[in-house]
């Protein structure tokens, strides 16, 4: 599942230019890979800051199991690697040394580590009383390098020389590391013993991840609210009503010459307000079941729960109530409420 896209920018020169490129070139391979795999979250170009430390991440992959931080590098002609871990790379026949993209996203991994434990509390609920943690999880880093390059390995240190992969076998390589097992009940899994978020907790994390984004960069909102949407096409006429999720309308004053107001003029946190499967915003229906509220897409014929994490203060304790025609949430921990539909 694609979270949040790249922001694209004129490029202000040749090799922001390149640079860019690559991340568009690796965005595409994860995206092919992973778009309809709700285990897997995927960011592009994720920009977090803890005590003062920035980390600007290119892509994160968030899993059942963990984080993977990608740092992408473009790089025409060859580079090596030494046994000292130590980069250089060949530009118009001549060789110069460059900084370690393997450091850089470990440092960056570093800061993504601390955001998540120091805010555990506000991302993972409590199972039979006891606070969930991030302790056991997995935490890696890969390097994508333009596929064009020439990749020298031979003297480099194995931990370093697994984590360089061409751009075209990124998924290949993320799939490795992540060993996602079949789909089958956790008792049946006995040889993995790894600690796993389950879908809200992934869907409470990335949550969070986009907020802390947004305080530094709250020019996005709208990139946010608006990742991947999907064009309306033609759909079988269904008995239950439909809920357009960017235009909640009042029956009793519909005006057809009314312009529709879009994620950018809506003024309400629609925090997780999509189809996770199909990433439907315009065929969805509300109903009620054993387990609350719930959004049924007509599209995929699959269920999203309309219960959310706190937008404040990113609480599991959330409530979904029905006040006339209105859909909202409220927070047992810090009394928050916010309207959903």
């Amino acid at each position: 599942m694609i979270v949040k896209d790249k922001l694209q920018k004129a490029a202000a020169g040749m090799r922001q230019k390149a640079g860019d490129q690559q991340e568009q070139d690796v965005a595409f391979y994860l995206r092919r890979a992973f778009k309809d795999e709700d285990r897997v979250r995927v960011f592009h170009d994720l920009q977090l800051c803890y005590d003062g430390e920035f980390a600007q991440i290119d892509h994160l992959i968030v899993y059942t199991f963990g984080f993977i931080v990608i740092e992408s590098k473009s790089i025409k002609g060859e580079v090596r690697v030494n046994a000292q871990a130590e980069w250089s790379r060949s530009y118009r026949q001549q060789w110069q040394g460059m900084p370690s993209p393997i450091k850089q996203a470990q440092l960056q991994l570093r800061v993504l580590q601390e955001v998540l434990t120091n805010n555990d509390k506000k991302i993972l609920g409590r199972i039979l009383g006891i606070q969930q943690g991030l302790g056991g999880r997995c935490y890696h880093v890969l390097c994508a390098i333009s596929s064009n390059a020439i990749i020298d390995r031979s003297k480099a240190p194995k931990d370093v020389a697994t984590k360089l992969v061409k751009t075209e076998f990124i998924a290949d390589a993320l799939k490795d590391l992540m060993r996602l097992p079949k789909l089958l009940p956790t008792a049946l899994r006995v040889f993995d013993t790894r600690p796993a978020f389950n879908s809200e907790e992934l869907d409470s994390i990335c949550s969070f991840l986009l907020t802390e984004h947004l305080k530094l960069r709250p020019e996005e909102q709208d990139l946010v609210r608006t990742v991947q949407p999907q064009p309306k096409s033609a759909t079988k006429e269904v008995d239950v009503q439909t809920v357009d999720l960017w235009q909640v309308k009042d029956k009793t004053k519909s005006n057809p010459a009314e312009p529709i107001k879009t994620a950018a003029s809506h003024t309400e946190p629609l925090v997780n307000g999509l189809c996770k499967h199909s990433q439907s915003w315009d065929q969805l229906s509300v109903h009620a079941g054993r387990y609350g509220y719930y959004l049924k897409c007509h599209i995929c014929s699959k269920n999203t729960a309309l219960k959310q994490p706190c937008t404040q203060c990113h609480s599991q304790f959330t409530k979904v109530h029905k006040d006339a025609d209105k859909y909202l949430v409220g927070c047992e921990s810090c009394g928050y409420s916010w309207r959903v539909l």
